[in-house]
């Protein structure tokens, strides 16, 4: 005699037969990876890296490019120095209206495109800027 209870029965038991038991140290993943072993860990930093999906990963987002226009070749007569200031060996320049060390830049808005203007070097009465490939020496103004 054949029942209609017998067929999933049966299935229902090879499945339970088959099925890995779940008790933490019979994992395949278990019998690779050592005891006290360090964790990955994975930078998602846009210049970091390539994404081997890349152009249909949706992971990283996407690179903006930069704007197409002129290139800067000459700093821009608006840029300003209004100010040095020495503290513990660590020097300041006030550039139209914001401080920055050596090394640092702001964006220049106004006359068009907007540029990036680089501190370059303080000294004790002028500072050396950057705009893309063009520098130059701007004086300390003697009315500030």
């Amino acid at each position: 005699m054949h029942s209609s209870f017998t067929l999933p029965a049966l299935l229902l038991m090879t499945v339970c037969a088959l099925w890995p038991a779940n008790t933490g140290a019979n994992t395949p993943l278990d019998a690779v990876v050592p005891p006290n072993a360090p964790r990955s860990e994975f930078k998602h930093d846009i210049g970091f890296g390539k994404d081997p999906f890349f152009p249909k990963s949706t992971r990283r987002p996407k690179v903006v490019e930069p704007p197409k226009g002129p290139i800067t070749t000459s700093v821009p007569g608006n840029v300003a120095l209004k100010g040095i200031s020495v503290f513990k060996d660590k020097k300041l320049a006030i550039i139209n209206d914001r401080t920055l060390a050596e090394g640092e830049e702001f964006t220049l808005k106004g006359n068009g495109q907007p540029v990036r203007v680089k501190c370059v070097e303080i000294k004790e009465k002028s500072v050396i800027v950057s705009v893309g490939s063009a520098t130059k020496e701007l004086a300390l103004s003697t009315g500030y």
